[in-house]
């Protein structure tokens, strides 16, 4: 009974998200027709960030993004790994005296989306998944004094929704703008919104007031006092992506990432949001 359980259970998600197995190919053709990209992205942040464990000040800041993803994607399915890095300075005015932070963030984010029929149709493309991400900043503010370093590791898995909307040019469309004449060619567009919620958020971070007396006795030790908290703390964000596929199979895109995670407890609640304006283009490897 127990062996009879468990099978059951296994083809669960068969029976979601799958149709008649005569109608499709196998895993393994699929994988391999399924097109795979190189994402090179560049963008613009605008951020706020507040540490209460060291200022209740909150410091503002448009630091450079930058990102190197792998992507893969079709109707059934979507995976991606994406590194990113953000860098630049965040400033406030206080009391007439200028303060400025140094911050650097390194992320590393692996999701998986699969299509949920139900919801979908030609026009719209439901997808459902999870992705985990894990973010790491360096901060580096002079006006701090013995607490000037501030560094923290922010581990988080969420559950994901996915819906594209296909956009595209089917045929050929002749224009005229004054006396002059021009057609719009075909082209395959989409446009597509994703959201992601916090399922279990952590921390690896300092406790409250954690002036650090080793980097004059025995050196800089970056993580001495920190403390790792699981379901603790609150993520969540969401992306808007406008995509044109060229005709050589390559394409491009332009997207506005919000993205705002911070910590649990209360005297040293650690808050960041992020509004990021970014291009992407995306390399076709399977290129055919």
């Amino acid at each position: 009974m127990k062996e009879i359980t468990i099978i059951l259970l296994l083809l669960v998600p068969l029976v979601s998200f799958s149709q008649k197995e005569s109608s499709l190919p196998s895993i393994k053709e699929q994988r391999k027709v399924r097109p795979a990209y190189i994402g090179i992205t560049s963008g613009l942040s605008f951020s706020t960030f507040r540490d209460f464990a060291t200022s209740p000040l909150s410091y503002n800041g448009s630091p450079l993004y930058l990102s190197l993803s792998r992507i893969k994607v079709d109707k059934n399915r979507e995976s991606e790994f994406e590194f990113s890095y953000a860098f630049g300075n965040y400033t406030k005015i206080f009391n007439f005296q200028f303060n400025a932070s140094q911050v650097r963030t390194a992320s590393l984010s692996y999701s998986q989306l699969y299509r949920l029929n139900k919801l979908s149709s030609e026009q719209f493309n439901v997808k459902i998944g999870g992705q985990f991400n894990i973010s790491r900043n360096i901060r580096v503010n002079e006006s701090l004094w013995n607490n000037s370093v501030g560094a923290e590791i922010f581990p988080n898995l969420s559950g994901s929704i996915k819906i594209t909307k296909d956009i595209s040019r089917k045929e050929n469309k002749d224009k005229r703008f004054l006396f002059l004449k021009y057609t719009l060619n075909q082209r395959t567009r989409n446009l597509a919104f994703r959201l992601n919620i916090g399922l279990i958020n952590s921390s690896y971070r300092n406790g409250f007031a954690y002036t650090r007396q080793t980097i004059d006795l025995n050196g800089l030790n970056l993580y001495e006092g920190y403390q790792y908290k699981i379901f603790s703390g609150f993520r969540m964000s969401s992306s808007l992506d406008y995509t044109i596929s060229l005709k050589n199979k390559n394409a491009f895109q332009l997207s506005y990432l919000w993205d705002a995670y911070k910590t649990g407890g209360n005297l040293d609640k650690f808050e960041m949001a992020s509004h990021i304006f970014k291009f992407t283009f995306l390399f076709n490897t399977n290129n055919k």
